[in-house]
């Protein structure tokens, strides 16, 4: 995957630059995940091509924290030569650890930069899926649960909701391949990949929509009749602040480098209304908010405010607050 400029209309796709297996040192898979784990992902690192590694490839020093400095092996093409210096930016762990050139030194080698098969492709998906107005949220088309009344079943059912959604289809190859996971497999022969009259232009571009800004938005029938938006992301560490963690997760010290996931549902309810849930994790802590636009709803919700809480710590989650306000 790779994330495009922000900018209106439909621009070059920049070049993915993939780590590449390291000859004669141990096992090569390992040997990228352990070297990509001294990258942060959207960060931008300044990089010298040394050399010559191939017929494409070439041997680059990255420049990381704290003035350390790695060797890789990538792949850029006629994108590049020996002895320039360009600016990477690492977007992405897996499948495979993956940079990206940034379009503004595609442009210092020239407006002739070689753009990948695999970017072209992505490029026209993208260009169908705006021309046909798809919608960057996804849509499921299918019922989530008949059982609402059973709350592990509907967390179960949404779960699988999920995973077979399509939109986590190469994680789940790149999982297969590294441990052939006869459950994994299963849920890939279930995803719309492998489905015909599959939408796929509108799959990659919710598919780029979701590495971009790290954040699932989902909407659907989480029941017969009913809807729900449903978003799921990570917060940045720069957006989290200490007064955020005192005041999120009270006495207990989060770690100064714990990102929350921040999940919301949305729900308009036949007899309660419109009510949204926003649960922060962080650190195996729990904080759950209940927003309800009716009086007579909050009033409601407030009232069995502590069996949910008595519910949530018997399922061995540990709640550090719960709280029933009116929505503004």
């Amino acid at each position: 995957m790779l994330k495009l400029p922000d900018t209106a209309g439909t621009n070059p796709v920049a070049r993915i630059l993939p780590m590449l297996a390291i000859e004669n040192i141990g096992n090569a898979t390992q040997e990228l995940a352990d070297r990509a784990t001294q990258f942060v992902r959207g960060r931008e690192y300044v990089a010298q091509v040394l050399s010559k590694a191939g017929e494409s490839a070439y041997n680059v020093k990255v420049d990381g924290e704290g003035g350390k400095s790695t060797l890789l092996k990538m792949d850029f093409g006629s994108a590049a030569k020996a002895g320039q210096t360009v600016i990477l930016r690492y977007i992405q762990d897996s499948p495979v650890p993956t940079f990206l050139l940034t379009p503004a030194q595609e442009k210092s080698v020239g407006s002739t930069a070689d753009i990948s098969s695999t970017a072209h492709l992505i490029g026209s998906y993208l260009k169908v899926a705006e021309e046909s107005g798809a919608p960057t949220r996804y849509e499921a088309t299918a019922v989530i649960t008949q059982t609402p009344a059973n709350a592990q079943v509907v967390a179960h059912d949404l779960k699988q909701a999920v995973l077979n959604s399509g939109l986590f289809y190469e994680s789940h190859l790149s999982k297969l391949a590294q441990g052939g996971d006869p459950v994994v497999l299963s849920i890939i022969r279930q995803e719309p990949q492998n489905q015909v009259n599959l939408p796929l232009a509108t799959l990659v571009s919710q598919q780029l929509t979701i590495l971009e800004n790290q954040q699932l938005s989902w909407r659907g029938d989480v029941w017969p009749g009913q809807k729900m938006d449903w978003d799921v992301y990570l917060r940045q560490r720069n957006d989290v602040t200490d007064d955020d963690k005192r005041q999120a997760f009270g006495q207990h010290q989060v770690e100064n480098d714990a990102r929350p996931i921040s999940s919301e549902m949305t729900l308009h309810l036949p007899r309660l209304g419109k009510v949204v849930v926003r649960l922060d994790l962080a650190d195996s802590h729990l904080r759950v908010k209940i927003l309800a636009e009716q009086v007579q709803a909050l009033s409601e919700l407030k009232s069995k405010s502590q069996h949910l809480a008595e519910a949530i710590i018997g399922n061995g989650q540990q709640l550090d607050a719960l709280m029933v306000v009116r929505h503004d």
